[in-house]
């Protein structure tokens, strides 16, 4: 065989070689591109999960504000209501029926559940109230 035949099967190895290395290369780059983009989705889906968690928390935390701010608000209208019954209108004792006392308690009772409800959808949710 000559020097040039070998040299020529030597680089014909050589491109064969180079070519299956290539191949695999590529395929190797193929499968960790796939496996990173599967990483980045999985990362993102839980990244938004979390962060749409998070909001509802706030929500229901502001919402459990806002109604306290409601039972704080109906708790003065029953006081004044009582100091009304008693010194204004002399009257000695009060009944929870009372025409002037009963929507306002309903309504306290009606918000005391709202609160509970919302406290304790954040307790399933992992929150502390």
């Amino acid at each position: 065989m000559k020097f040039s035949e070998r040299m020529k099967e030597f680089f014909d190895q050589g491109t064969t070689v180079s070519k299956e290395f290539a191949a695999k290369a590529g395929e190797k780059a193929q499968e960790w591109s796939e496996k990173s983009y599967q990483a980045s989705k999985d990362f993102l889906t839980k990244a938004g999960e979390k962060a749409q968690d998070l909001g509802e928390r706030g929500v229901l935390m502001l919402e459990i504000k806002q109604l306290e701010g409601q039972a704080q608000k109906l708790l003065g209208r029953l006081g004044a209501e009582i100091y009304a019954a008693f010194s204004e209108r002399e009257e000695r004792s009060l009944s929870m029926d009372s025409p002037d006392l009963n929507p306002i308690l309903v309504e306290i009772d009606r918000v005391k559940k709202e609160i509970e409800k919302r406290e304790q959808n954040l307790k399933n949710r992992g929150a502390s109230v």
